[in-house]
């Protein structure tokens, strides 16, 4: 007996559940711990709200509850038993003492993309289970997704499908929501009840979404949006998660949000297809050892050999292959783009450097020890942008990173921030390809200051002064020498406030690195596994 607990509720349950003492309370039931007096077992048992239980009506509720109850898969949360006793109306399941995604979020606050997906794909197969029993579940959220030995369970079928369609009408007249405000489709949420499987495919999406970023979506993608295949709003704190994912994740997750019916992803089977299609479609041409020697030998000579203009970076190799799942058609590229730079001689990078006598290319290495987990990553993409002031790109490979500077018309830099961990260290890279650089200065320069006073310095000599020919042959070699001698003294004062920018954020990166790394042995070791926990 407990405090928590109504006498009445007590009384007219004891016969066959002993009541221990109150799990939660949300807008329409109240949940139990109890004993199931007659199986010698602990249940959860229901009781919906007494006014919601008038509204309904007994007799309707129990009728469709038994509906729910001939459901019978491995993640969805049996139903034991229902019924009315003193007014009350309930419904019992088993006990799940695993906790609930809600709980899990509440705690991590998001989920690497691999384990998010592991958890969505047997919740997706539970409602495409129900689906095809014509039964729709309307209430998809964290707090109804729970653990039993790790495994997802899907709860709350019942009261969904009862309440929908033993007084939908009823409960939205007296103001009891059907669904939760964020999880609703839109269909749902402007009180439409003829819904179907894309009114849960729609929920699935935003807490898939929400798993990977710590929040939910928060608005409806545009129509434009939903052919972009991008969130075009999202906000900045989501933006480096959703590039994290990848591409074709996102616009999986874009296609299950849409706020159109006839443009939404129609099942959960297909939204889940969508999002694991880059990984399986890889795996039908390249073997993973294949695909992590490429990545490997190209991590390796990018370290070692910068990039120059117009290279395949490892970055551009990552955010390529952003989803484990590497399109066979990119992977050539990027072998091929690897081929081609190591056999480049190393002649032409020196004589450009000395001809303009300063580096063609930075590069700042900083190395910590002790490796960052994974789940860290984004603090050090959001510091990465907030220091660069740009927004940039983000993909991530294995266990590295790389955040690239997205050229556009107002912004034409190649600078790339990559972050390896392997073998017990943390290497952080900060580098840029000078190519854009090289050609703003000398090319502005050369064509504003000398190609642009040709005319008046002919005009002068010849016209003005009548000098001879010879003389111009002496004054202009003179002038074009003082415009590069400029354009020179101006490109080396550019690269050198370039220099020290990249190392004071190699070093604020390091720092930050040291402060995110546990402090115990190394937990992220590709070669022997994880030993999170250990």
């Amino acid at each position: 007996m407990s405090s928590d607990t109504p006498h009445d509720l007590e009384a007219a349950l004891a016969e066959r559940y002993t009541l221990r003492h109150m799990l939660g309370r949300g807008g329409m039931a109240t949940v139990y711990l109890a004993d199931d007096r007659k199986h010698q077992r602990e249940v959860a048992v229901k009781v919906l709200r007494r006014d919601l239980a008038a509204t309904l009506g007994a007799e309707r509720f129990l009728k469709e509850i038994q509906i729910v109850a001939r459901l019978t898969h491995p993640h969805i949360l049996a139903l034991h038993d229902s019924g009315e006793a003193a007014g009350f109306l309930y419904y019992v399941m088993p006990y799940i003492d695993g906790g609930s995604l809600r709980r899990q979020l509440e705690e991590r606050r998001y989920l690497p993309r691999g384990e998010a997906l592991e958890i969505a794909l047997p919740v997706a197969d539970a409602l495409s289970y129900a689906h095809r029993k014509g039964i729709f579940h309307r209430d998809i959220k964290p707090e109804n997704i729970l653990f039993s030995q790790g495994h997802p369970i899907v709860a709350d079928f019942g009261i969904a499908k009862a309440l929908s369609t033993a007084g939908a009408a009823n409960l939205t007249r007296t103001g009891f929501p059907l669904g939760t405000p964020g999880y609703m489709s839109p269909e749902q949420a402007a009180g439409m009840t003829d819904l179907d499987e894309r009114s849960d495919v729609y929920s699935l999406a935003v807490v898939i979404y929400e798993m990977l970023t710590g929040e939910i979506p928060g608005r409806w993608p545009t129509e434009d949006a939903v052919r972009a295949g991008r969130f075009l709003e999202a906000p900045l704190s989501h933006r480096g998660h959703l590039d994290q994912a990848g591409v074709a994740t996102e616009g999986a997750l874009v296609r299950g949000l849409a706020i159109r019916h006839d443009q939404r992803t129609p099942t959960p089977a297909e939204l889940m297809a969508e999002l694991q299609g880059g990984q399986q479609a890889v795996r039908r041409k390249y073997r993973e050892d294949e695909v992590k020697e490429i990545v490997r030998r190209a991590s390796e000579l990018e370290a070692s050999n910068p990039t120059e203009s117009g290279a395949m970076t490892i970055g551009g190799i990552e955010s390529l292959g952003r989803e484990v799942g590497i399109e066979p058609a990119v992977v050539r590229s990027a072998a091929k783009s690897l081929e081609r730079r190591a056999s480049l001689a190393p002649t032409t990078p020196r004589f450009v450097r000395g001809l303009i006598g300063a580096p063609t290319s930075l590069m700042v290495e900083r190395i910590v020890e002790g490796e960052l987990p994974p789940d860290e990553f984004p603090t050090l993409v959001e510091e990465i942008r907030r220091e660069l002031q740009h927004v940039g790109q983000v993909s991530q490979l294995g266990w590295s990173f790389s955040w690239t500077m997205t050229r556009s018309a107002s912004m034409r830099r190649d600078v790339e921030v990559g972050v390896t961990v392997r073998g017990g260290q943390t290497r952080i890279i900060v580098r840029e390809s000078l190519g854009p650089l090289i050609g703003a200065v000398f090319g502005g320069i050369g064509g504003g200051l000398g190609g642009g006073a040709m005319g008046p310095i002919l005009g002068i000599t010849q016209g003005a002064l009548g000098l001879p020919p010879i003389t111009i042959a002496v004054i202009l070699p003179l002038w074009f020498g003082t415009i590069f001698g400029i354009a020179r003294t101006t490109y080396k004062a550019q690269v050198k406030k370039r220099e020290k920018s990249f190392t004071d954020l190699a070093d604020h990166l390091a720092e930050m690195t040291e402060q995110l790394i546990p402090h115990r042995p190394a937990l992220w070791n590709p070669a022997r596994g994880s030993n999170k926990g250990a």
